[in-house]
C-alpha cells in the first residue's frame, strides 16, 4: 500500500469518547490538577467525514460482480427460447447448474456477468444471436467474520453482495482504538472457479490476505477498495499505534498515529493534548519506552520539557506506545508500572484521532 499525502492535522472518523476511569494508580501525583479535570471531552467529529463514511456505507454495488455459490437460486433467461425453465434453478453441491441443450456448467465461484457470457458462448451452437439473462432469485445464506477493533466482533449472515464498509457498520463500527488497516482474508476457489488476484503475502496456496487502506476509502482517492466482500471472508480490524500523552496536560489520553498522521514529536504531542497546565513540572517529563528483548518492561527518560519549547533541546520524535508523562510539580517522579496499568486498562482512556 502507499503512503498518504500529507494532510492537516484534523479530528476524523469516528472519535468516540469512553468512561473515564483511568489514571487511578497515577492520581496520588497528578491529584493537583486531574480531580477537577474530566476525562470525557465534547466528541469532536468532522462533518464532512460523517456524510462521507455515510455515502461510503451506502455506495451502490455491480450485482453482476456477485461471485455465484452453492445454494443461490438463479433465472436463466434466454430471448426466444421457451425450453428454459420458468422456475428459479439452484447451483447444486458440486457448484454446477443443470440447463436444457447445453447440459452441466460451473456456477460457483464465477461472477454473475461472467455466467451471462459463458452461457451466451454455448448457447451460440444453437441460435444465431443468443441474448442471455441470469439473475439472482434468492441468495445463500453467506458467513463472514469480522473480528478486531470493531465494537461488535462476529459472524455476519449476508444477503447478497455487500461491500467492506457496509459490512464493517454491520458489525458495529469501528472502536476509536482501530487503525486505519483491514485486512481481508479469503479462500481461493477451486480451480474450476475464477480465483481472484493472488497478494504479495499470500501465506499458503489456499488463502490469500489483502489489506485495505481505510482512509483512501474515506477520502475517496481509492473508492474501488471498498471491494465487495464474500462468504467465507475474514475481516481482520488491527489495533491502531497510539502514543499515550498523561499527567498534567489538558487532554489526557491515546493519540491515534494511524490516518493523516503517522508520526508525532514531544511537541506535536503536548500541543494535541491541550498543551501543560501551570502546576506541570515540565523539566522532569518522563518518556516511558518499551525496550527491545526487556520483556515488555518500559525504561524511562527523563526530558527537560521547558528547554523543548524554548527551542533551547531538540525536539524528540515518539514511537508507537510510548508514554509522555507530564508531572505534578509535587510528584516529581513517574510511576512506570502505574503508568502501564493505566494505559493497558481497555475502557478508561479518551482516544484522539486527528
Amino acid at each position: 500500500m502507499s503512503n498518504f499525502p500529507a494532510y492537516a492535522p484534523r479530528s476524523i472518523v469516528l472519535p468516540i469518547l469512553l468512561t473515564p476511569m483511568l489514571f487511578v494508580s497515577v492520581a496520588a501525583q497528578t491529584a493537583a490538577t486531574t480531580t477537577d479535570q474530566s476525562m470525557s471531552i465534547p466528541q469532536r467529529q468532522d462533518i464532512a467525514d460523517k456524510l462521507a463514511v455515510a455515502a461510503i456505507v451506502n455506495q451502490p454495488v455491480d450485482i453482476t460482480e456477485y461471485i455465484l455459490g452453492t445454494g443461490d437460486q438463479l433465472s436463466v433467461r434466454l430471448f426466444g427460447a421457451d425450453d428454459l425453465p420458468e422456475r428459479p434453478i439452484e447451483v447444486g453441491a458440486d457448484g454446477k447448474i443443470n440447463l436444457p441443450m447445453v447440459g452441466k456448467v460451473q456456477a460457483s465461484g464465477v461472477s454473475v456477468r461472467s455466467m451471462e457470457a459463458d452461457l451466451t458462448n454455448r448457447y451460440r451452437a444453437f441460435f444465431k444471436d443468443p441474448q442471455v439473462s441470469v439473475f439472482v432469485a434468492d441468495y445463500r445464506s453467506e458467513p463472514v467474520t469480522v473480528v478486531g477493533e470493531v465494537n461488535s466482533p462476529n459472524v455476519i449472515q449476508l444477503r447478497g453482495p455487500t461491500r467492506l464498509m457496509r459490512v464493517i457498520s454491520q458489525a458495529g463500527g469501528l472502536r476509536p482504538e482501530a487503525g486505519d488497516r483491514v485486512i481481508v482474508t479469503r479462500q481461493l476457489p477451486s480451480a474450476e472457479g475464477s480465483a481472484p488476484t493472488r497478494s504479495s503475502n499470500e501465506p499458503n496456496a489456499n488463502f490469500y490476505l489483502k489489506e485495505i487502506d481505510l482512509m483512501k476509502i474515506i477520502d475517496g482517492t481509492d473508492p474501488s477498495a471498498n471491494l465487495i466482500i464474500q462468504a467465507n471472508d475474514l475481516i481482520t480490524v488491527p489495533k491502531a499505534k497510539m502514543v499515550y500523552v498523561v499527567g498534567n496536560v489538558g487532554r489526557p489520553g491515546g493519540y491515534v498515529l494511524d490516518g493523516h498522521r503517522r508520526s508525532l514529536t514531544v511537541l506535536q504531542a503536548i500541543a494535541l493534548a491541550g498543551g501543560i497546565n501551570k502546576t506541570a513540572a515540565a523539566g522532569n517529563t518522563r518518556i516511558l519506552r518499551t525496550a527491545i528483548g526487556a520483556d515488555g518492561k518500559r525504561v524511562e527518560s527523563q526530558i527537560d520539557l521547558n528547554k523543548i519549547m524554548a527551542s533551547k533541546s531538540p525536539d524528540i520524535a515518539l514511537h508507537a506506545d510510548d508514554i509522555l508523562f507530564v508531572p505534578n510539580s509535587k510528584a516529581k517522579t513517574a510511576g512506570i508500572r502505574a503508568l502501564d496499568i493505566a494505559v493497558n486498562v481497555g475502557t478508561g482512556m479518551a482516544i484522539w484521532r486527528f
